[in-house]
């Protein structure tokens, strides 16, 4: 039994360490679809393998369609979430969502974590990203609709920023960590965009 002990504290040590390391990849994603049955999800700048951190945070079309799980731009760690109050992307763990000022309008920025006040974000029961630096902000994606460079059906984009919490606007501040792919939503608004308008038209044959 002794020369077993060694052995079974071995194990213990093992399946702790793996489970604190432990990642849920899950985006953040709003509850209403608004016009987009895809869904709208926090999405890093740029298309996937190509993203660009500096330029901080948009909304897009949920890509979970094109596969089961979170893409890369797209994917945060449900657990640091939950723990640590901070929203921290899996494919760059060193980056933080931040609130670049603390002001209504700020940019939502990603930044290297640290551990500032700026970082610590609330995800309150009922679905809002609040600044804990600033808790009248919640975070925010914009009315006006983007086209975007590729997808079937053409990706469309947002801005996001924190503003203050408003029940007048909370179909825009209200959001959900989604795992996998469920299926198109039912929209509430008809969809802006079918095709890149900055496409040019087709060549004659």
């Amino acid at each position: 039994m002794r020369q077993c002990l060694p052995f079974l504290m071995g194990l213990i040590a093992t399946l702790l360490a793996t489970q604190a390391l432990a990642q849920t990849p899950v985006e953040v994603k709003l509850i209403a679809a608004i016009e987009e049955n895809r869904g709208w999800c926090l999405d890093v700048r740029g298309p996937p393998g190509r993203t660009a951190p500096i330029g901080g945070l948009r909304s897009e079309t949920c890509k979970t369609y094109t596969s089961t799980w979170p893409t890369e731009d797209q994917a945060f760690d449900k657990e640091n979430i939950s723990q640590n109050n901070e929203f921290r992307m899996i494919e760059y763990p060193d980056k933080c969502i931040t609130l670049y000022e603390p002001v209504a309008g700020s940019f939502v920025s990603l930044e290297t974590c640290d551990g500032r006040s700026a970082q610590s974000m609330t995800f309150d029961d009922a679905g809002h990203i609040i600044s804990d630096v600033m808790p009248e902000l919640c975070m925010t994606i914009g009315d006006r609709v983007l086209p975007g460079g590729g997808g079937r059906p053409l990706h469309i984009m947002r801005d996001v920023t924190f503003e203050k919490c408003d029940t007048k606007i909370d179909i825009r501040q209200t959001w959900e960590l989604r795992a996998e792919w469920a299926g198109p939503q039912q929209t509430t608004a008809e969809r802006p965009f079918t095709e890149n308008p900055n496409a040019g038209s087709p060549k004659s044959q």
